[in-house]
């Protein structure tokens, strides 16, 4: 008999002991730990604490705790650390006090996305960040994946997809500053030979596209528009010949015929003659036409020996204008 009370009691209890043990386990399935925002994930990491002191001086701790969806690449302290040095200011106090609230708020935008984008998802190309320049429009940044994956050749993405509630955040090991027109061409090797052209033509023109007192559109044909042009060019084998067979003075003005001052964004072309920076030798400046068949932007030059150039690439902005990709080089003659 007392056998029989002790076998029942052990099962009772058994029962009762695995029963709160699912009772615990159901409870940890239906009140799993919540997924950080973006703003608590950084706060949460000792490698982001100057991000963080950035963040909160600015109000963006509130932007990225809210609901949304945003990516955002994360500098570490060791990067701030790197910008202090090379803007020779002790800390982040000195930041403001250089560029204002304001400036350090628009720095730390131009590394945040409008949309969440995994590491799987991230191509070589321009993006478009959540910064804006003097006239509002968003600022543009350079990711090449060709080696590692690469912001304005130069932050590395060190580690990927820190997935929070309201999107994702990339660390990165250097801190971005926005790129003015010539710098996004400088970082895109689309365009090393348009690059290497402004700098060896009369005019500093790497210096006059950097200057931010100005804006400036700038259509930017890319190798393969300098390639096809070397090609159709007798005695030239390369760019350097041409150069040499243009002469420095010549090759100014054929780039500044792919300049218009001002920034003329793509929804602001219209049919019908645009007026560039280069100079007509009359005291006038040089225009090409632009032709619009719906989605299609064909611009012609004043040259008889060369093909109407298409825009491939539109709004690549910057501090102080923007880039249109064009797939030919235009000629003024």
């Amino acid at each position: 008999m007392k056998s029989i009370l002790f076998k029942a009691f052990f099962l009772s209890f058994a029962v009762a002991l695995f029963t709160g043990c699912s009772d615990d386990d159901d409870d940890n399935n239906n009140n799993p730990q919540p997924t950080p925002t973006l703003a608590a994930l950084v706060a949460d990491d000792d490698r982001f604490t100057i991000l963080l002191d950035a963040l909160q001086r600015t109000g963006l701790d509130a932007t990225l705790d809210a609901e949304g969806e945003y990516t955002v690449f994360a500098p570490t302290n060791e990067a701030f650390g790197d910008l202090l040095g090379e803007l020779q200011l002790a800390d982040l106090d000195a930041v403001v006090n250089a560029v204002g609230l304001d400036g350090l708020e628009n720095i730390l935008l131009y590394h945040v996305l409008g949309a969440e984008v995994r590491a799987a998802d991230v191509s070589t190309g321009y993006i478009t960040t959540l910064a804006v320049n003097g006239n509002g429009n968003n600022l543009s940044a350079y990711v090449n994946t060709s080696n590692n994956v690469m912001l304005n050749n130069r932050a590395m993405v060190s580690e990927t997809d820190l997935v929070a509630s309201n999107g994702v955040a990339h660390v990165i090991n250097k801190v971005i500053l926005p790129l003015n027109v010539f710098e996004l061409v400088e970082v895109n090797p689309v365009y090393s030979s348009l690059e290497s052209a402004l700098l060896l033509a009369d005019g500093d023109l790497d210096v006059v596209l950097s200057d931010d007192d100005n804006d400036y559109t700038l259509f930017a044909p890319g190798n393969t528009a300098f390639d096809t042009l070397v090609a159709n060019t007798p005695n030239v084998n390369n760019l350097g010949e041409l150069v040499a067979a243009l002469g420095t003075d010549v090759l100014s003005t054929v780039l500044l015929y792919h300049v218009v001052p001002g920034e003329v964004r793509s929804g602001d072309l219209q049919i019908g003659a645009v007026t560039t920076a280069a100079s007509d030798g009359a005291g006038g400046n040089l225009q090409f036409n632009v032709n619009i068949n719906g989605s299609d932007v064909r611009i012609s030059d004043l040259s008889p020996d060369t093909e109407d150039a298409d825009v491939t690439l539109v709004d690549v902005t910057g501090t102080n204008g923007v880039v249109h990709g064009i797939n030919a080089v235009l000629l003024p003659q």
